[in-house]
């Protein structure tokens, strides 16, 4: 199947099957071809006695790749999960920057029990149960929004690090209790630390209190871009909203008393990122986010 997607002020998100082509036209009219040839997913360590059997406190770390041809040439795209090398740079080739998301040959050996993050199913009954592979595209001399992007809580310095997630597991995808698949990204800080509206939100509410008797306090923001892609940043964890639900938030604007409700081991927040793109709801790693927000703090960019 050919894909055809064109670059717009916001980052590029979609789910393919191998043997798709994506054809992507980049701002200078060129088209960008990328083939998805192969996946596969392996773990590198593990404390389990039975890979894929969740323990209590276990941890795996594990790799998973991609085969992909673009414009013509071989490339492996790999990336590393539950290590330091969770936190990675974009792949640059030919002009785009290439984000490797997921692979669904990945829960060959991990659960989905800690929040959706597995690859979307297929209604055709004609095509495999689901897709092989998530990536996220952007045009090289294109941010990953057409704004800066400021810091969600007060940044770790120079990049996270995976101890800093949960009990050292909790990145995107990360193997909580080493079996099940970790659906947002998770940072450790005090009680009561504050986040910020990293952008300007349309539209922002609790959709789960403990007002009203769930037994956390779960949040989303909600933007419409101007290309029509909708973005929807979720945290969780919070002791308390510090602004009125329902309203647009501008960008900068302290929301939330983060890190303090149903936290388990550690203080933390749960960090959550989700595209709507060309009608499908795709979640991405929020790294993605948090590895914006560092290049615009490192060029004092403010909104």
């Amino acid at each position: 199947m050919i894909i055809p997607r064109t670059c717009k002020d916001t980052l590029t998100a979609l789910e393919i099957h191998h043997g798709d082509l994506v054809e992507f036209k980049k701002t200078d009219g060129k088209v960008w071809r990328m083939r998805l040839l192969d996946t596969g997913a392996r773990i590198l360590s593990t404390t389990l006695k039975t890979p894929g059997v969740e323990e209590p406190k276990g941890m795996t770390v594990f790799a998973f790749h991609a085969e992909v041809e673009i414009n013509g040439a071989p490339h492996r795209l790999e990336r590393e999960v539950g290590s330091n090398r969770s936190f990675y740079d974009p792949w640059v080739v030919d002009g785009v920057h290439l984000w490797l998301d997921a692979v669904d040959a990945l829960f060959e050996f991990m659960q989905e029990t800690h929040a959706p993050c597995r690859l979307q199913e297929n209604a055709k009954k004609s095509l495999p149960p689901r897709r092989h592979a998530r990536f996220a595209l952007q045009d090289a001399g294109k941010r990953i929004c057409p704004e800066p992007i400021l810091p969600w809580c007060p940044l770790p310095p120079d990049r996270i690090s995976i101890d800093l997630c949960y009990r050292g597991e909790d990145c995107w995808l990360g193997a909580y209790d080493g079996a099940s698949a970790h659906g947002g990204l998770d940072i450790n800080h005090p009680r009561g630390t504050l986040l910020s509206a990293p952008i300007d939100f349309d539209n922002q509410f609790l959709y789960n209190s403990t007002d009203l008797g769930w037994n956390n306090n779960r949040w989303k923001g909600q933007r419409h871009w101007g290309d029509g892609t909708v973005w929807i940043l979720d945290t969780s964890h919070m002791v308390r909203l510090t602004v009125p639900e329902h309203r647009p938030l501008a960008a900068g604007t302290v929301y939330a008393e983060g890190a303090g409700v149903y936290v388990g081991d550690h203080d933390h927040t749960h960090f959550g990122f989700t595209v709507l793109d060309h009608g499908e709801l795709i979640r991405l790693d929020p790294w993605i986010l948090f590895w914006q927000m560092y290049r615009d703090a490192s060029e004092g960019k403010r909104s």
